[in-house]
C-alpha cells in the first residue's frame, strides 16, 4: 500500500468516504482508503480539524469502513495460539499454506485492496463455522503456515499471509478475522489473524505494538 500525505486544502467531508478506516495515536489520527490502497496522514492543523469534526459528529475515533465487520466484534489480543511452534513438519499442509498464500499475493498485486478484502470476507463468512481454533486441524493449518516460513520468508507479506491463514481455517470450519495496525515514529504498518483475543500467526508481544485500523 502507498502512504501518501492527504493534499493541502482538502476538506473534512471526506471523513463521510465509505471506504475510509482511521484511528487515533497519541492525538494524530492515521488514515487507511481501502478504495485507494493507502494509508496517510494530515498536517497538523488539519488533524486538529479532523479530530474536532469527529469529536463533534457521530464518528469515532477508531472507525471502520460501512462495509466491514463491526468493531463491537474484535477483542484486544492476549496471547498467542499454542499451535505456533509446535508440531511435526507436515508436507501437504506446507504446500497448502504456500500454495494459498501465493495466490492472495497475485490478487493484492492485480486488483484493487477493497475488491480482495471484499471477495475474502464473502468466502470466509461462507465456510466458516464455530469450529475450534484448538482443534488438531486447526492446529495442522496454523503449524503449517509456520513451518512455511522455513521455506518462503514472512518478511513484506504479512497481509498476504494472514488473509490466506484465515482462509485456510475457513475452509476447515474456524472462524478467523484479519486485523491490520499502524504505528508512528517511524510510520509501520503490520497485519495478524486472530480468533478471539488468540493471535494465530505471530507472537502477542508483536502485534501489541501497533494500534489496529481495520478489522476484517
Amino acid at each position: 500500500m502507498v502512504r501518501t500525505p492527504l493534499p493541502n486544502g482538502i476538506t473534512m467531508p471526506f471523513l463521510e468516504n465509505p471506504d475510509l478506516a482511521w484511528c487515533e495515536i497519541n492525538e494524530t489520527l492515521v488514515f487507511l482508503d481501502i478504495s485507494k490502497d493507502r494509508y496517510f496522514r494530515l498536517a497538523d492543523d488539519q488533524n486538529r480539524e479532523a479530530l474536532e469534526a469527529i469529536d463533534g459528529s457521530a464518528f469515532g475515533r477508531w472507525h471502520q469502513p460501512v462495509s466491514l465487520t463491526a468493531l463491537s466484534n474484535w477483542t484486544p489480543p492476549a496471547r498467542s495460539c499454542a499451535a505456533i511452534g509446535v508440531g511435526s513438519f507436515q508436507l501437504a499442509e506446507v504446500a497448502r499454506a504456500l500454495w494459498v498464500q501465493r495466490r492472495v499475493e497475485r490478487r493484492l498485486a492485480r486488483q484493487p485492496f477493497g475488491l480482495v478484502i471484499g471477495d475474502f470476507r464473502r468466502v470466509r463468512d461462507t465456510r466458516a463455522d464455530n469450529a475450534a481454533v484448538a482443534s488438531n486441524i486447526a492446529s495442522g493449518t496454523i503449524c503449517g503456515f509456520e513451518h512455511a516460513r522455513l521455506l518462503r520468508t514472512a518478511a513484506e507479506r504479512c497481509l498476504a499471509r494472514s488473509l490466506a491463514l484465515s482462509l485456510c481455517l475457513a475452509s476447515r470450519g474456524v472462524r478467523a478475522h484479519v486485523v491490520l495496525g499502524v504505528r508512528l515514529a517511524p510510520f509501520s504498518a503490520h497485519c495478524w489473524a486472530q480468533a478471539g483475543d488468540e493471535v494465530l500467526n505471530d507472537s502477542v508481544e508483536e502485534v501489541l505494538r501497533y494500534k489496529p485500523i481495520l478489522f476484517i
